[in-house]
């Protein structure tokens, strides 16, 4: 089994080649994969683009970002304070923790995250509706 010191270092090392590759090369080159959702039923989904509001926000773009995935950009900091507050404990003591997360709380939050995600594409697909700013630049 490999030890999760080495997990994370990996980890790491991905993301960062991710970020460096995100940073370098322009989303509107066709480099990145299009979204499947978009790509079969002309909707944006939640996720549409986050690779573009990541690669702004790598240049220092933030109301670029925010106008290309608002949700992705106000998610960000959460899902990387989750990331540090159980990769932190595994590297120090080179095992990962027994209960990083509370299960009650997690399904909660969970739950919410889903609800919140699927009203976030319901209304940035609103036609004619004043919410263009919710979808992305294309």
């Amino acid at each position: 089994m490999i030890s999760p010191r080495w997990t994370i270092a990996l980890g790491t090392c991905a993301c960062a080649a991710a970020g460096a590759y995100t940073f370098a090369v322009e989303p509107e080159g066709g480099a990145y994969p299009h979204c499947l959702v978009y790509a079969m039923t002309g909707y944006y989904c939640a996720g549409c683009g986050a690779t573009r509001a990541l690669h702004a926000l790598l240049h220092g773009r933030v109301l670029e970002a925010l106008h290309d995935n608002v949700l992705f950009v106000l998610l960000l900091p959460a899902a990387l304070a989750l990331v540090w507050r159980i990769a932190l404990p595994a590297w120090r003591h080179d095992r990962w923790p027994t209960d990083p997360v509370k299960p009650k709380p997690f399904l909660l939050r969970a739950v919410a995250l889903i609800v919140v995600a699927t009203l976030f594409m319901a209304v940035r697909n609103i036609p004619g509706a004043p919410f263009d700013q919710l979808r992305p630049l294309t």
